[in-house]
């Protein structure tokens, strides 16, 4: 399904979330998103350019301090948004507001799994994937194999090991491995240059519809 096609698109998320006054690279808005379902929905948004495309992070549990750095470093052409959805249902549906398709981004196990149930219950509505140090559903892998997928682990990281990270890169086609140095559980926070570093890499390297990371090895974001 096609989560875009006869959907009545509502008001642009540039016009949405877009400030009354300018914000500096670093500052965010906190904007209240009434989803169809009736549910309200905190979102922080970070500045972008007026032809910026969304990159939604899903993180529960973590604070757009926890993101502002990071967010500071994403190239101009992608305007990061931390949503504060609690399902993948929720995330859906919020994709749906801001009415164009998305980059997701996922911290940790809970929001990789809600970021792979949106790609399977919506793939229109997703461009591309980031999933930080997150398992993704056994039962859900073999639905991603057609989108772009960076998996970013940190290479001191606990809570997932390097196998892991490995093995997931081997069942994705369209994914690329990147395990920067200098960065534990929370990459993003632990080394937000290198983390953004990774993301910038990604999104390059996914820009042409063509591309693939089929051949690809893992590799390490460089300082």
């Amino acid at each position: 399904m096609d989560a875009f096609v006869g959907i009545a698109v509502l008001a642009c998320w540039r016009t949405r979330f877009k400030t009354e006054n300018a914000l500096t690279m670093g500052e965010f808005q906190n904007i209240s998103v009434t989803l169809q379902s009736g549910k309200v929905v905190s979102v922080d948004a970070w500045p972008g350019s007026d032809a910026a495309q969304p990159v939604v992070i899903v993180a529960p549990g973590t604070t757009a301090d926890d993101w502002s750095e990071f967010s500071s470093l994403i190239v101009a052409s992608r305007a990061p948004l931390l949503a504060k959805v609690s399902s993948a249902f929720e995330l859906v549906m919020l994709i749906w507001e801001i009415g164009e398709p998305v980059l997701l981004l996922s911290q940790g196990d809970d929001a990789a799994g809600w970021v792979s149930e949106a790609v399977n219950s919506a793939p229109g509505a997703v461009t591309a994937l980031a999933i930080c140090n997150g398992r993704v559903p056994t039962e859900l892998i073999g639905t991603m194999h057609a989108i772009s997928t960076l998996i970013l682990r940190g290479r001191q990281s606990k809570l997932q090991t390097h196998s892991d990270a490995v093995s997931l890169h081997e069942s994705l086609p369209h994914s690329m491995l990147i395990e920067p140095e200098d960065c534990g559980d929370f990459p993003a926070k632990d080394n937000a240059d290198a983390a953004a570093a990774a993301l910038n890499l990604f999104i390059a390297d996914s820009g042409d519809p063509e591309d693939g990371f089929s051949d690809s090895e893992p590799v390490d974001t460089m300082d």
